[in-house]
This record gives structure tokens, C-alpha cells and sequence, in this order.
């Protein structure tokens, strides 16, 4: 039996579909063998068709929460979710801070597959100054990236370019611009900056609406890849090859936006 097993702390919402969130984690974290460790954020009650109400944790709650792991595990990289709002941004910064040798691997839960709002509008400048920062690596999606730059297009390379120069101004350290919302119809391309240096790393882009939980799969498998003791390049291309997978092997479960296959 492995003795050394690496461990992540997922801070996110749950999402009672279990496609998302923090059950999207868990799952990923499981099949790469580390060891999922959770702070909830908040209670999402949604399905593959809508997010039907939001509940917010207690602040006090969340930060005991993160105590009660860091205190006792030896976490070797940390995942961010869904915040939602600015309550939960200040107890989670706060709580991490004497962490910061820990590498936290970002995804800016904004929106959800069904256009719900995830991170309320009025918090969006409050996590590009005082979250975002703090981050090893931010995940966004070609929308998030727009909503985070302000830029109002993103599109070519020389797009994809000024935008990490925009992540790079607002204090990014490494930043995954996701290329799933492309209109590029037989891949999707992602572009990582890493070490002042740009990596196109591309998969095949499946007929499929079974992508629910796609950003919040493809950051734990990088946050478990870290933990694993991957460097970024590395970790980043290993997690693209999971997430191809899970979503060429998704499930048709639910009447919306299915699952993927996480057990790949």
C-alpha cells in the first residue's frame, strides 16, 4: 500500500448533481489516487438544467473548516472554486495566509453551463485585487479571462497575448486561458503562461453537451498533479488529457448539460 499519499485541499461549493464542485473534485482527486480534503464554500442546489438556489456557509464555518485540514494534513497544493461573494473571499485570503508556500491553483467560478451567476457580480473587482494574486495558476475560460481584463475579445494570438499581459499587470503568476468556448469546431485549445513562456496545448473537441463540470475537473486534476510533484507544463498537459477523456467517455445522465466521466 502507497504510504506517501499526496493531499489537496478543494475549497468550493457543492453541487447537488454531483457533476460540479466540490463532488467534480473529489472524483478527480480519486482517480488520480491523492487525497481529497474539502472546505465548502457554499450549498448549491442544481441539476444538469439549472441552478435552482445558492446557500452561502457561515463565514466562521468555512475558515474552521480550512483550520481544521491545514491544521492537521500535510496539504501539498490547494484548489479554489466557486466564492461567490465577497464574505467568503475575505474568510478564505484571511484564513490562507500563513499558507502562502502552498500552491493554490485558481478557477474563477463566474458562471454556471446554465448562465447562472456563481460569483456575484458586485465581487468580481474585489477577487481580480485581493484573490487572484495570491494564486500559483488561474484557470479562466475565454468569457472569465474577457470579464477579468475587461478585454472585449479574445480571439487570436496576439488576443490571447495582451491578455496575459492584462493577468500579468493585475499580479497573475501563471496563468490557463481555456479554449473550450472557442468557435473552433474540431479542437479546443488552451494556452498556458508558464515561466514568461507561451504552451499551445490542444485536444479534440467532442460532439457532446455532456461538459458540466469541465473547469472545475480540469483544476483539481492540476492541483492533483501538482501534489503528485509535477511541474506546471507537465501537470497542465496530464490534466488536458484527463479532461479529453472524461468528456469523450461522458455520461448522458440528467436532461441538460451531462456529466463527465471522471472514473476514465
Amino acid at each position: 500500500m502507497k504510504k506517501n499519499i499526496p493531499v489537496v485541499l478543494c475549497i468550493a461549493g457543492s453541487d447537488s448533481g454531483g457533476g460540479a464542485g466540490i463532488q467534480a473534485d473529489i472524483k478527480t482527486l480519486n482517480t488520480l489516487r491523492v487525497f481529497a480534503t474539502t472546505a465548502i464554500t457554499c450549498i448549491t442546489a442544481q441539476n444538469t438544467q439549472e441552478v435552482i438556489s445558492i446557500k452561502r456557509q457561515q463565514p466562521n464555518i468555512v475558515s474552521d473548516q480550512i483550520k481544521a485540514v491545514l491544521k492537521d494534513f500535510k496539504v501539498s497544493s490547494i484548489k479554489i472554486g466557486m466564492l461567490y461573494d465577497k464574505v467568503i473571499m475575505q474568510t478564505v485570503s484571511k484564513s490562507l495566509k500563513k499558507f502562502k508556500h502552498i500552491p493554490i491553483i485558481l478557477d474563477p467560478v463566474m458562471i454556471s453551463k446554465s448562465g447562472d451567476y456563481l460569483l456575484k457580480s458586485g465581487s468580481i473587482n474585489f477577487f481580480v485585487k485581493n484573490i487572484l494574486p495570491g494564486s500559483f495558476l488561474v484557470t479562466p475560460n475565454l468569457h472569465e479571462a474577457s470579464i477579468i481584463t475587461k478585454m472585449k475579445k479574445i480571439k487570436t494570438k496576439k488576443d490571447i497575448e495582451e491578455c496575459f499581459n492584462e493577468f500579468t499587470k493585475l499580479g497573475a503568476s501563471n496563468v490557463l486561458i481555456k479554449g473550450g468556448h472557442s468557435e473552433d469546431k474540431s479542437k479546443s485549445i488552451d494556452y498556458l503562461s508558464f515561466n514568461n513562456k507561451i504552451y499551445t496545448i490542444s485536444g479534440k473537441r467532442y460532439a457532446t453537451s455532456n461538459t458540466h463540470g469541465t473547469g472545475c475537473t480540469l483544476s483539481a486534476a492540476i492541483s492533483g498533479n501538482i501534489a503528485l510533484g509535477m511541474n506546471l507544463l507537465d501537470a497542465t498537459k496530464n490534466a488536458k488529457q484527463f479532461i479529453n477523456m472524461a468528456i469523450k467517455n461522458s455520461f448522458n445522465i440528467g436532461k441538460g448539460h451531462g456529466p463527465l466521466n471522471h472514473f476514465t
